[in-house]
């Protein structure tokens, strides 16, 4: 009987383990997981305060949070909804919950990398692999803001 009872544990611990899903709500390609904004430009230039190895960008679903870390893990993450269409990404920062109006606290785009909550974005895809994109976008002043990622995970 104790042979029988083993079996049947390990039959239903493999059945949970093989049936368990990694990705909520269907599989969206290469997009999922962590991406760690390596390079940004602004009109070609680099921002003097702009850190390589802060702004990291994760997809699921059709959820994206964009997080700064900062000095002893201090972490600022930013909620907001993403769709691709026709070679472009499109972020939207303009939600709302009962006790913050739309585009406010962590609904409001992150503006450490010059993004907007007034808008939806369209960022055009400069080049695209597996574990490296590059996305260009013009901000409403007329700007180029370049964004250069790197999959960490």
């Amino acid at each position: 009987m104790t042979v029988m009872l083993k079996r049947l544990t390990v039959i239903a611990l493999l059945s949970g383990i093989l049936s368990s899903c990694r990705v909520n709500n269907g599989d969206i390609g290469d997009y999922f997981g962590s991406w760690l904004l390596y390079d940004m430009k602004v009109d070609g230039e680099t921002p003097s305060d702009f850190d390589g190895e802060q702004t990291f960008w994760e997809f699921q679903n059709n959820i994206v949070m964009i997080s700064r870390v900062m000095f002893m893990y201090e972490c600022d993450s930013r909620v907001g909804t993403w769709k691709e269409t026709d070679g472009e990404l499109l972020f939207d920062f303009t939600h709302h919950d009962d006790n913050n109006p739309a585009g406010t606290s962590k609904y409001r785009a992150p503006e450490w990398i010059g993004m907007v909550s007034d808008e939806i974005m369209h960022l055009t895809f400069d080049s695209r692999s597996p574990d490296r994109m590059t996305l260009s976008w013009h901000s409403p002043d007329g700007q180029l803001y370049t964004y250069s990622l790197r999959k960490i995970w």
